[in-house]
């Protein structure tokens, strides 16, 4: 029987997710907020900063990932896209019976400031409003999923070699594989199910939690 995955945040990343991911195990549904066209069967529309519910046909899914992106770039926006947007989801959840829920969360989390190799395990206590809300959003993450919970934590997205700016970046596609690894694996760190998405060669953020859990980069420079 194939497996129900349910994308909230249905766009780019998860595109590129629906291209590899296996159609005989997997059906993929997917939610936006807008009614661009995507190359999926089972998308509906729905803005999570709203207060009603999509329909969905289906209330079992093995999986749930999240990807979340701010509504503008002021402070508001990230309140809006991380901690408003969270929280209307987990009502909605609420509903539904899931295995595994995946939230995307930044290596922005660790602040610009922070100069030493920035592991999974650091304390976290930032100061620019965009790190402070990110870390609320993953607190508040754990508290509603506990134990389904893994965070990933993406570094700079980028998918063509022009766009590739400095170290401590993720090409897309290397995003959407880290997605599906996950689906297919749970790998088991003692309670600490958050993992630093980025390629070498990296800056000051590890990866090398997620390349010992059997994840394998694809090249792209």
């Amino acid at each position: 029987m194939k497996k129900n995955i349910l994308v909230i945040g249905y766009g780019d990343i998860a595109n590129r997710l629906n291209l590899i991911i296996d159609k005989d195990k997997y059906h993929l549904y997917g939610i936006s907020r807008t009614n661009k066209e995507f190359n999926i069967n089972n998308h509906i529309k729905w803005d999570w900063l709203s207060t009603s519910s999509p329909e969905l046909k289906k209330k079992n899914f093995e999986t749930i990932i999240f990807l979340p992106k701010p509504s503008s770039i002021d402070e508001g926006g990230y309140n809006d896209g991380f901690i408003q947007s969270s929280e209307n989801i987990f009502s909605f959840t609420k509903d539904i019976v899931f295995n595994k829920f995946i939230t995307i969360s930044s290596t922005r989390v660790y602040g610009k400031n922070k100069r030493d190799l920035c592991l999974e395990s650091d304390d976290i206590d930032p100061e620019e409003f965009r790190a402070k809300i990110i870390n609320q959003y993953e607190l508040n993450q754990i508290k509603r999923y506990e134990n389904k919970l893994f965070i990933l934590r993406f570094s700079g997205l980028y998918s063509s070699i022009m766009q590739k700016k400095s170290s401590n970046v993720l090409h897309r596609n290397n995003a959407a594989k880290i997605i599906y690894f996950f689906i297919q694996n749970c790998p088991d760190d003692n309670g600490n199910k958050i993992f630093n998405c980025s390629e070498d060669p990296i800056d000051n953020i590890s990866n090398n939690k997620l390349k010992e859990a059997g994840f394998i980069f694809d090249s792209y420079n």
